[in-house]
């Protein structure tokens, strides 16, 4: 029973790649929780997303507590897998996270912005970025300014290609 609980609402194909990480592992170190599949962004920059966890570029990724609140989702927490699937739907990689962290969005620290492998790595860019990709979504998170938005930063490690 535990497995059709970690493979349910995959497609075949998600199923099966679930299964060969699960395959790759020790019995006794197989995860207990959930696995989802997504699209790590935008389709216009889900492939190089998944080039930036592949070269191990990218440690972490970013949202808001508002958008998981509006769309009914459990906030990330350590030990959650998920796959991530290119701008064509096909899994490329699974990532498990480690540490979870909260932050308003003026107080995001350096280190979000450097493990997140974008751009220049700095925090004025992770501003920018992400400050553009959260401001179409304000009004339906309930908020009026990007400063009152709350971000909710998953620390993976990518497990299995």
């Amino acid at each position: 029973m535990a497995s059709t609980l970690l493979i349910m609402g995959l497609t075949p194909a998600q199923e099966q790649f679930w299964q060969e990480y699960l395959a790759s592992l020790d019995p006794e170190d197989r995860p207990k929780g959930g696995v989802m599949a997504a699209s790590p962004g935008s389709p216009d920059i889900t492939d190089e997303l998944i080039d930036l966890y592949l070269q191990g570029k990218k440690t972490a990724g970013s949202g808001t507590v508002e958008n998981y609140t509006t769309a009914g989702d459990p906030l990330p927490q350590p030990g959650d897998h998920w796959i991530a699937l290119d701008a064509t739907g096909r899994p490329r990689c699974i990532l498990r996270t480690e540490r979870v962290e909260i932050h308003s969005f003026l107080d995001v620290p350096d280190d979000v912005a450097r493990a997140e492998g974008e751009g220049d790595l700095s925090l004025a860019y992770w501003r920018q970025a992400h400050g553009s990709h959260y401001l179409p979504c304000l009004a339906d998170w309930g908020l009026r300014r990007i400063e009152d938005a709350t971000v909710v930063t998953e620390f993976f490690t990518l497990v299995h290609r």
